[in-house]
């Protein structure tokens, strides 16, 4: 028999959303290699010979790079019967989770998807906000924000009835705004820092387009101390404001 990896979605933050599936597979495993956006409360689950194993990534702040990550799972397997990759959110959505599959699977072992709950959509519904409203938008984007470059390559112009999620946009939300802005997005076109969302010190800030384009540099290192945080760019934020 193949011994199993498993890459467990962690979800957005708050406890109760982990899912069921992930906290029976906690409880069985003997090593856990958990990303720095994981609520640590999910060890009260674990054995308590469980090896934990902070392989986080932040902006700038890489614990383990991914070749580490992807040995160490590797490693683990060969001497525990159970290996967790407990990851944030879910496993395939920015958590550069295939990279991980492609490793575990060249070195013989089979694996194992739990998805988890998506920050990309929990995080604005915990603020009320709805990806798609009929009256406002059609349809939603989620894309990266990390690389300025990247973004470019994929919004090239406005769609009056679409919303953005950006997901690591905020050190780069100048440059993300300047460009926007570059290609006609309008500039009373709300966008919301939600900061932190679904745990118990979330936040969130609301501000037009041509609002954080005018900012000063001290405005945005203070937006930074927000992070994690998405940016969510749209007129469904309207909708939101509606009900509050």
């Amino acid at each position: 028999m193949i011994k199993k990896i498993y890459l467990v979605g962690a979800g957005p933050g708050e406890l109760d959303l982990l899912t069921l599936k992930a906290v029976k597979i906690i409880e069985q495993a003997d090593v856990i290699l958990y990303d720095a956006l994981v609520n640590e409360e999910v060890f009260q689950f674990c054995k308590e010979n469980c090896l934990k194993v902070n392989v986080g990534k932040r902006k700038g702040k890489h614990l383990k790079q991914q070749e580490e990550i992807n040995d160490l799972l590797v490693g683990y397997a060969k001497t525990h019967e159970v290996v967790v990759r407990l990851k944030g959110g879910t496993p395939f959505v920015f958590g550069r989770g295939y990279e991980e599959v492609r490793a575990i699977k060249e070195a013989g072992f089979d694996v194992e998807i739990v998805s988890g709950v998506s920050s990309t959509t929990s995080v604005p519904e915990s603020f009320m906000l709805p990806l798609v409203d009929r009256k406002f938008n059609d349809s939603y984007r989620t894309i990266t924000g990390h690389d300025i470059d990247v973004f470019k390559s994929i919004v090239k112009s406005y769609h009056d009835r679409e919303n953005l999620i950006i997901m690591m946009g905020v050190h780069n939300i100048k440059n993300i705004v300047e460009y926007l802005l570059s290609i006609n997005f309008p500039k009373d076109l709300p966008i919301a820092v939600l900061s932190r969302g679904t745990t118990d010190n979330s936040s969130q800030r609301i501000f037009s387009l041509d609002e954080v384009n005018n900012q000063n540099e001290e405005f945005f290192e203070e937006l930074k101390k927000l992070t994690p945080a998405i940016l969510f760019i749209g007129r469904t934020i309207h909708a939101m404001k509606e009900i509050q």
